[in-house]
């Protein structure tokens, strides 16, 4: 038979040289796995703005002096990593106490990359005021790998004596701890996948060989966008979020992707047809649908590089790169397996299924959501509105240490730190340009810094015609008072103490970024709904000829995606049901989740929009009433919707389950939406409100009739009326 249009001509040439394709791929993969070696040294913790804003502007005044203020601000060539070494029942200065100091200090010292130690002294205020902790400070110059802190951490645990609770916090051992919290969520997050993904390809198929493929096509998309990242990340800037996005991605798509096209071929092959036919036939009209459903994906992504963000590109061009080999491997790779593997695809079948066999339970869905469609209709909008309402609450702010476990080092040093030593998390930098010769007014702005409850003392030091003003911050990120606070130094303090001068202040550090982040993702919003939501309304309109088609998926897409951020709300920041669920209540959202979940979970809900309205097309097309045509769709849809739901369900809940806060808000908010979109959404919406619309489905007004014919199930003639005689069915009534 004769291919019909690009994907049907590519399976078919991959089909009849499956070998040759499957070597090509093998080869590709070697040499991705190769170049993701050298991935860590292309990965940063950084997360920098790519605009001018005013934090960026305090950095650079204050790197322009960084030689003489390194003492006021903490800015040399070796971080200073604070030791907190507590005992519940000795105090400072007895044996047993300076004992433990002294091990610990030579231990550190014997630390490559550890330049010096400083043991504690009352009168520097580096012991508490009940002797129950001191502090040993240790300068490090730390490696891009992390080895020194690793070694650092390593010699302080083997070394601390029983009775001794020791922790440390710094910049360097900062990122080195994320970086593992970050990596052990990947792991926890691709066993869960993996596991829960085959178990349920066994339910959906039916058969245990068929249910590997498409694991075996998400590793191999994995791998290669991998590769690609690191080739990648030579030249860009990318944030070490990145791996993880190509982790979860490419499960879900890799797997969602070829579930498709695998159940589809083995339709044809028990309609029938030789196996290269069957190939030909499914990439002719499953693929098709994955092109295209691949196609709207990468468009809502790219959405994300519209972000002048670091992170948000790093997500956007990561998440990018694995669905475009997700969509590679479907439609290349997967047909050269498929007919490798001809009817043993059908291996280890579970007895009573047959491959062509309509589920029966959602027939039964189908006929009950189509007799009632308007209190359906109805039912599902209550629902998904009233899970919408508290995303009217939502307050964006990213996760402090105190989202950590109870028991981290990280978190347990600096709690210590802001209860005992009145120091905090991080630090605020006032850098006043011109500021010597308005000494006064600096002197003021110290003065109101020091009398803010949520700064410690303030520090000037006057660089040549400059002065900066340094502060510990001493509130949690999240806590509302602490943007609140940096909102008073630019709006009232600051400008009130310069008024009538001629010197510009600037005010940065660690909140103060936060805050510019926030405000950069808001001022990007609009440019990124437009892109997306215009992109994939142009894409829809194409593809199904129709006005009301594009307006119904967009309406219901953003009213799941609102009631995904209704349920993060309720979770995250109000607590409700987090603590049974293990995830950190948080007082706020991180910035970059509403508008990463947006363009991530509008790609997704495409993905099961086009392969649902794909088969209502074809049975319509064929001469099916609506009714009917939505009914066959559904029946014929729900089990891969689900079973591709429930795997991207488990691939987001196993990073949703780690240790990181925002972890858990990304993978709890995608495995929320998910479910709901092919739940509530695709299996009672969609067919509730196809079926109240009937023709009208498709209408087109005459000015537009010229947009191209774009099919997306396409078939041959002969095929297609065969089919529609073999599975012509009485119209719903």
């Amino acid at each position: 038979m004769s291919p019909q249009g690009i994907t049907g001509r590519l399976a078919h040439t991959a089909a009849t040289r499956p070998w040759l394709t499957v070597s090509v791929w093998v080869v590709a993969i070697a040499a991705a796995a190769y170049a993701a070696s050298g991935l860590g040294d292309a990965l940063t913790q950084d997360d920098r703005i790519q605009v001018a804003t005013q934090s960026d502007a305090a950095a650079a005044l204050v790197a322009a002096h960084e030689e003489t203020t390194a003492d006021a601000v903490g800015a040399s060539e070796a971080t200073v990593e604070t030791v907190v070494v507590a005992s519940d029942g000795e105090r400072f200065g007895s044996p047993a106490f300076s004992d433990a100091l002294a091990v610990l200090a030579r231990a550190l010292d014997a630390v490559d990359g550890v330049e010096g130690v400083a043991e504690p002294s009352p009168e520097a205020g580096s012991v508490a005021p009940d002797g129950s902790s001191a502090l040993i400070t240790a300068a490090v110059t730390a490696d891009e790998d992390g080895e020194v802190v690793d070694a650092m951490l390593t010699a302080l645990e083997e070394a601390t004596p029983a009775g001794f609770d020791v922790s440390v916090a710094g910049e360097a051992t900062g990122e080195v701890m994320f970086d593992s919290l970050a990596e052990e969520g990947l792991v926890r997050g691709e066993a869960i996948g993996v596991a829960v993904a085959l178990v349920i390809l066994v339910g959906v198929f039916g058969a245990l060989l068929a249910a590997g493929i498409p694991l075996v096509v998400a590793i191999a998309a994995i791998v290669m966008a991998v590769g690609a990242t690191a080739i990648v990340g030579q030249s860009f800037e990318l944030s070490f979020f990145v791996v993880n996005m190509i982790t979860m991605m490419g499960l879900a798509l890799g797997i969602d992707y070829s579930l498709v096209m695998v159940q589809r071929f083995r339709e044809e092959l028990a309609a029938g047809r030789d196996v290269v036919d069957a190939v030909t036939v499914a990439a002719g009209t499953a693929n098709r649908a994955v092109l295209f459903s691949g196609i709207t994906v990468v468009i809502s992504l790219m959405g994300l590089l519209l972000v002048p963000s670091t992170i948000m590109r790093s997500l956007g061009a990561g998440a990018i790169l694995v669905a475009v080999m997700a969509v590679a491997a479907s439609l290349t790779l997967l047909p050269a397996i498929l007919r490798l593997l001809g009817h043993r695809v059908n291996a280890g079948r579970l007895p009573g299924r047959h491959p062509d066999a309509e589920p029966r339970a959602w027939r039964a869905v189908a006929r009950t959501v189509s007799a009632r469609p308007g209190a359906w209709a109805v039912g599902g909008l209550v629902i998904l509105g009233l899970l919408a309402a508290p995303a009217t609450q939502m307050r964006m702010a990213f996760p402090g240490l105190d989202s950590l476990p109870e028991d981290n080092s990280l978190r347990v040093a600096a709690q210590t730190l802001a209860d005992e030593y009145g120091l905090g998390q991080g630090a605020t930098v006032i850098a006043v340009d011109g500021g010597a010769d308005t000494r006064a007014a600096v002197e003021e702005i110290a003065s109101r810094v020091s009398a803010d409850p949520a700064f410690a003392d303030a520090t000037v030091t006057y660089v040549g015609d400059d002065a900066i003003v340094a502060s510990t911050e001493l509130l949690d990120a999240a806590d509302p008072e602490a943007d609140a606070a940096v909102a008073r130094l630019r709006d009232t303090v600051v400008p009130a103490a310069l008024e009538g001068t001629d010197a510009t202040a600037y005010v940065g550090g660690d909140q103060a970024e936060a805050v510019d982040f926030t405000d950069v993702i808001r001022d990007a919003t609009p440019w990124v709904l437009l892109t997306v939501l215009g992109a994939s309304c142009v894409l829809l309109l194409v593809a199904f000829r129709s006005v009301v088609v594009p307006a119904m998926a967009i309406a219901l897409n953003l009213l799941s995606t609102a009631a995904a951020f209704g349920m993060l709300v309720a979770v995250f920041q109000w607590g409700w049901g987090g603590a049974l669920l293990g995830f950190p209540q948080v007082d706020g959202i991180a910035p970059w989740i509403p508008l990463f979940l947006f363009a991530v979970l509008f790609g997704l809900s495409m993905d099961y929009h086009v392969f649902l309205l794909s088969r209502i097309k074809e049975r319509h097309d064929a001469g099916a009433p609506t009714r009917e045509a939505v009914a066959y769709g559904l029946s014929r849809t729900g089990s891969l919707i689900t079973g591709a739901a429930l795997i991207m369900v488990a691939v987001f809940a196993g990073f949703a389950l780690g240790d990181l806060a925002e972890f858990s808000q990304m993978g709890f908010g995608l495995a929320a939406a998910v479910i709901l979109d092919a739940t509530v959404v695709r299996s009672i919406l969609v067919p509730a409100l196809m079926t109240l619309l009937g023709q009208r489905n498709w209408s087109l007004p005459r000015w537009l009739e010229w947009l191209p014919q774009v099919r997306i199930e396409a078939q041959p003639a002969a095929a297609s009326a065969a089919r529609a005689d073999d599975e012509r069915e009485p119209a719903l009534v």
